[in-house]
């Protein structure tokens, strides 16, 4: 059948006998094998599950394994205590909780599905976290999760008690306005998230029930149900697939929402039932499937289909991973696909997945923290001092009136105008207590961590918006793809700024993942050790020519065969050029060898399941096609690192072809092949020295009776369903023994642009560099020399020993060989250490080499790790990270690096041809190498300084406007009266001093992106304290005192007397509310503009219109307040026609601004920092750069008007 042609019709095919099918041979070892299986032993039976408003974001891992002194699988080793018995009983029975089901018991499916389901939603999926009715009660228990909001919450509750001054409203609002912020947050991205959920949800799709084709909607899709799905669509289920277009039920899909692989994937159906690909022959199915229970695993599935049709026995055949397509899978070049559907909604692999990370935070965020306890402990200096001082005039007077009242019970009250004194004392000091404390809730900013978000999001879109760090990629169809840079967690920002240790992938990261074949070696054929040094197309020549003997060609033909049938590539046509083909692949590896070997005169034409047609013009016809089919498929995996392909070729031979890593490969050569070892071996060095990836080709003849007991032993492990993949491998192993050397490939690979240079410039900013990679020491060393990690001048050091013995002697040595005043204390130092010694390093036999490991990493300026697993990768950064407090990056492009990525303080995905696993688990994305160092030094700086001067500048007005109202209690006997106006201290945060530190934290920097690219030095001081450190707090708070202590003295000298002018006029409160409040708004507002690095351009006009902003704030509340009568009338206009009210303000601003800026004109001339000197060089050269440019256009126009000569004359 055509793969276009539709669904054939009923009289077809005739139903066959499963019964008595034949085994037929599966194309893959993991794919399905044929003939019938007795029917599993049951344990017992489990159904399918309803799936019904699925949270998918709680944190339920509810595994039993996790609790005290229960070992993995249930199993009971000591006896559970009251408190975990009662948590266990509360689980079972809460009817929302996800169940723990024994992974010994298999999950079942029948089909077809019963009708009284079909109106359940189990395919119904939330990835909300909240509902209608969830919404307020979750998001603010959410909120009060945090420390500072339950501090703000009972200053809020301190109105109840009647003794604050301030009103409730005043006390309440400021929270209440910060919470609604974030609740309008949290309501805005849930919102989409539920939009993206009605979409899954509602979509359409066609079930067969019944033998009828039904158009519903996903949601009620069962397990057991058979979907139909065509070319374009999306699979919204996991399903089991029955048959395709195709006679052989082969099915390709792409699952770039699972893995972020683009490129296409071979799926087929079990071989026995393929050909059931009408309706009327799928609806007469019937039967049960035995699987694994849902999980997470994207990779693997283990199951049994047990089929049977009215009057016929059941027939049971295995279903392995290339039987399923997932839930998000698109549905590519086939027309049409009849699925059985096993998991529905949150049992779905794909949503299984969607567990939230863990959050990763900030070390700056644990300093803010630490601040916040330092404003807790003034706030409560100022709390204490303050009781104390109120309980001291208390005590005074109630003394006093204990003894007037005892001469004169009617007229005792010492201060008679406010009656006497409450009889309780610790009442009273209660109530006194309470009323400073709601006062005192002002010492921490409560908009600070609003901004910090809002800040933190913006600049994270700065990021994405930046066109320097934009690169470009050209697909497979010549369009060309523009890759921006992205911030998946903007939480990680200013940590960018103090990275210490960088670790990086080697292939797809620091080179191109752009594979060119650069050359073949065949033993005996061309020179050693280059073998064919000029690359692809040479062997086709030779042949062509008749350069080489008979025995030669042989071999010249094995391998290029062997190349050509032994990958997982699917040719597809070229949409770009007539007649071409595409060579589609998950590894680039297979891609450039199918394209090099092509030039030799191998072409892979076309491929199906079970057969892979190609051309070779060796043969007496060069334009006929052979057609090899295709008996079994022993895929590569991280382990195996070699793949292997068993075909029979048309003359009916049975050939196993074997390409993978040059040691795995080479340990299972035939014994007579051990001449050739040195050749290759020589070969291989060689190729690697020149950092080419290489790979060894090998062959081996089957015999009819070796293939079929292979086949029988394959399809014994594929039918197991415990230890299925351990079966398989082991098979595979004995079958891929005694192979025949074929010869070697050797693959460029070659570096990105300005990766040397970029690795130089992260080692002058003070910055370690590790490579990780998987390739061989040799490749790893050739690319350390090319990208500069290995200059000429280092001493190489490689840690190659395996036995703990050796391995500590050996660091022990060169320890001491680096250690100052050892045997070269001058050379810098290059580690190389195989994954061979870091199984050693990490065994938990051997716990104390890890420690010898990082003191000698500490002495090399670089290491590299070869050979190296993605686990490996994850404990290296680990053991600098744990052990060294250090702030570490690991940099990565594919799924292989996803551990190490999340493993590091912070992770950098590259967007490259391996997927976008990496890129989904990275904290930031960029497009190229090279982008990491615009992302260090200018976004890490900008952000940690625009974030420290948020901070300091919102604490330190904050310390201001409380510290005036603490001089205050001298003055009204500590009673808790407010020295402002009670709506400008709740609007002090959240409006009137909001937007600057905002504006300062957005647009604000020290230096311009070529400046700190220019000078990589400049990064080393952030570490050492240039925008946070503890002097920088102690100066915070010494310059608030100072300031709240200069202004409220300012104000209160010349009115202390209650005289305004000269005329007699006196002060009310109000007036007196303003006269403290307007002077101090001032200043406060001015240090936030002396806090702006960058005072030129559009940024003065910005800071500038900001402060004018802020002060206008301030008079229209005044006015509206008064109009409100909330204060006396008249107060606005008598407090700004008095000239004292001028004078003090001026004298305020000028003393305390002016202060400041005298101090800072000290500093910056007589102890200049690094960034003050080059912005001082930076504004010299632009300011000649501007008088040139002037210059030349003012002699273009004197050119113009014929007076230059004139000019020049005078």
């Amino acid at each position: 059948m055509s793969p276009e042609d539709g669904p054939p019709s009923s009289g077809d095919h005739a139903l066959a006998d499963l019964s008595h099918s034949a085994p037929s041979p599966a194309n893959t070892a993991t794919t399905t094998g044929g003939g019938a299986v007795p029917p599993l032993q049951k344990a017992s039976t489990l159904q399918p599950q309803k799936q019904s408003n699925l949270q998918v974001h709680d944190d339920d891992d509810d595994n039993l394994s996790d609790l005290p002194g229960v070992e993995a699988g249930g199993k009971t080793a000591v006896r559970k205590s009251p408190t975990e018995r009662f948590v266990a009983a509360v689980h079972k029975a809460n009817p929302f909780a996800r169940k723990d089901v024994s992974d010994d018991i298999p999950y079942e499916v029948a089909f077809p599905c019963p009708e009284h389901n079909y109106k359940l939603t189990s395919n119904y999926i939330r990835t909300t976290k909240y509902t209608v009715y969830t919404f307020l009660p979750k998001t603010l228990y959410y909120q009060f999760r945090r420390f500072y909001n339950i501090y703000f919450l009972a200053g809020a509750l301190s109105v109840i008690a009647g003794a604050s001054s301030l009103s409730p409203t005043s006390q309440i609002l400021p929270l209440v306005i910060v919470l609604m912020f974030s609740l309008a947050k949290e309501a805005y991205e849930d919102y989409y998230r539920y939009i993206a959920d009605r979409a899954a949800n509602t979509g359409p799709i066609i079930l067969l029930r019944n033998g009828v084709r039904i158009a519903t909607t996903r949601q009620f899709i069962q397990p057991g149900d058979i979907v139909y799905l065509e070319k374009g669509d999306k699979s919204p289920v996991d399903a089991v697939i029955l048959s395709s277009n195709y006679e052989d039920g082969t099915c390709f899909v792409e699952t770039a929402e699972l893995d972020g692989e683009t490129n296409l994937k071979r799926r087929s159906a079990v071989v026995e039932l393929a050909h059931y690909n009408i309706d009327e022959q799928v609806a007469k199915l019937r039967g049960m499937i035995q699987c694994e229970q849902p999980n997470d695993k994207l990779n693997t599935f283990d199951g049994l289909i047990s089929v049977s049709i009215p009057g016929q026995p059941p027939a049971n055949f295995a279903l392995t991973p290339t039987n399923i397509v997932l839930r998000g899978s698109n549905i590519r070049n086939t027309t049409f696909v009849y699925a059985l559907v096993v998991y529905t909604g949150g049992n779905t692999k794909i949503i299984r997945n969607l567990k939230k990370p863990k959050l990763k935070t900030s070390t700056l965020e644990k300093k803010i923290n630490w601040l916040v306890i330092g404003a807790f402990v003034v706030n409560a200096a100022l709390l204490v001092s303050s009781v104390c001082l109120e309980w001291r005039f208390y005590k005074n007077i109630y003394d006093q009136e204990v003894i007037a009242k005892t001469t004169d019970p009617i007229n005792y009250p010492v201060l008679w105008y406010l009656g006497p004194q409450d009889s309780n004392p610790s009442r009273h000091v209660l109530y006194t207590f309470i009323s400073f404390f709601g006062m005192y809730t002002y010492v921490i900013p409560i908009s600070l961590f609003v901004s910090i978000e809002i800040v933190r999001v913006i600049q994270a879109k700065y990021i994405q918006w930046d066109r320097a760090m934009r690169s470009y990629q050209e697909n497979s169809d010549g369009s060309v793809l523009t890759v921006k840079a992205k911030a998946n967690n903007s939480n990680l920002n200013e940590d960018l700024a103090v990275v210490e240790y960088v670790f990086s992938d080697k292939t797809g990261t620091v080179t191109r993942n752009e594979m060119k074949v650069i050359g073949w070696y065949l033993d005996g054929i061309g020179n050693l050790p280059a073998g064919i040094a000029e690359g692809a197309g040479k062997l086709g020549n030779m042949l062509s020519q008749n350069q080489v003997d008979d025995d030669a060609k042989q071999r010249i033909v094995g391998f290029g065969r062997a190349l050509a049938l032994c990958h997982n590539v699917i040719p597809a046509p070229d949409p770009r050029k007539k007649d071409a083909l595409l060579y589609e692949s998950q590894s680039p590896d297979e891609s450039a060898l199918l394209h090099g070997i092509k030039t030799d005169g191998f072409t892979l034409l076309s491929r199906t399941k079970n057969s892979i047609k190609i051309r070779d013009h060796t043969c007496a016809d060069s334009a006929a096609t052979l057609d090899f089919t295709q008996l079994a498929l022993l895929d590569f995996t991280s382990d195996r690192k070699r793949m292997s392909i068993i075909v029979r070729d048309p003359q009916g031979a049975i050939t196993l072809y074997c390409k993978g890593a040059d040691n795995i490969v080479m340990e299972r050569l035939a014994a007579d092949q051990a001449e050739l070892f040195h050749h290759a071996d020589e070969s291989l060095k060689h190729y690697s020295e020149q950092g080419f990836r290489t790979l060894v080709v090998a062959y081996r003849t089957l015999t009819d009776a070796e293939y079929e007991d292979f086949r029988r032993k394959l399809d014994e492990a594929e039918r197991a369903l415990t230890n299925r993949e351990e079966s398989i491998a082991t098979v595979c192993e004995e079958i891929e023994r005694e192979l025949i050397f074929l010869g070697v490939t050797a693959i460029e690979d070659r570096l990105q642009d300005q990766v040397p240079e970029t690795i130089e410039f992260l080692v002058e900013c003070g910055i370690k560099v590790w490579l990780l990679t998987g390739d061989k020491m040799e490749t790893a060393i050739n690319i350390g020399m090319s990208s500069r990690l290995i200059l000429p001048d280092m001493l190489v050091l490689i840690l190659d020993a395996h036995a703990e013995d050796d391995l500590s002697h050996q660091v022990e040595t060169f320890t001491k060989q680096l250690a100052p005043g050892g045997t070269e204390p001058a050379k810098r130092a290059a580690l190389i250490i195989p994954g061979s010694t870091l199984a050693t390093l990490f065994s938990p036999q051997h716990p104390h080499l890890p420690p010898l490991l990082l003191t000698l990493s500490q002495l090399c300026t670089t290491v590299i790790a070869c050979r190296v697993t993605p686990l490996q990768k994850a404990l290296v950064v680990q053991l600098v990270q744990r052990n060294l407090k250090c702030i570490t990056l690991a940099i990565g492009d594919g799924a292989n690096d996803v551990s190490m990525i999340q493993a590091a303080n912070v992770g950098v995905g590259v967007v490259g041809r391996e997927g976008t696993q990496a890129v989904r688990a990275a904290d930031y994305a960029i497009g190229e190498f090279r982008h990491l160092a615009r992302l260090l030094t200018v976004h890490g700086r900008w952000s940690r300084l625009r974030l420290s001067s948020l901070v300091f500048y919102s604490f330190y007005k904050n310390l201001v406007m409380i510290m005036i109202q603490w001089w205050f209690g001298f003055l009204c006997a500590w009673s808790g009266q407010l020295v402002y106006e009670e709506i400008f201290l709740t609007g002090f945060n959240i409006v009137f001093t909001s937007l600057p530190p905002l504006f300062i934290a957005i647009f604000d920097y020290d230096a311009r992106p070529d400046v700190l690219l220019a000078n990589p030095q400049l990064y080393k001081s952030i570490r050492h304290g240039l925008y946070w450190s503890r002097t920088r707090m102690i100066r915070t708070l010494i310059e608030a005192l100072a300031t709240s202590t200069l202004i409220f003295y300012f104000v209160y000298l010349p009115f202390h007397d209650n005289t305004l002018d000269q005329n007699g006029y006196t002060s009310g409160y109000y007036t007196q509310t303003y006269l403290f409040s307007t002077p101090m708004l001032v200043v406060v507002l001015i240090r936030a503009s002396m806090m702006n690095a960058v005072w030129i351009g559009r940024w003065a006009c910005v800071t500038l219109g900001v402060l004018v902003a802020s002060l206008i704030f301030n008079l229209i509340v005044m006015g509206i307040v008064e109009w409100a009568k909330w204060v006396d009338q008249g107060t606005f206009e008598s407090v700004h026609v008095l000239r004292g009210f001028w004078i003090v303000t001026f004298l305020v601003v000028s003393t305390c601004s002016g202060g400041v800026l005298l101090i800072k004109y000290f500093y910056h001339h007589f102890w200049p920092s690094d960034t003050d000197i080059l912005q001082e060089e930076s504004a010299d050269l632009a300011l000649a750069s501007h008088v040139s440019r002037t210059k030349a256009v003012d002699r273009n126009d004197q050119a113009e008007m014929g007076v230059a000569d004139r000019v020049a004359d005078l």
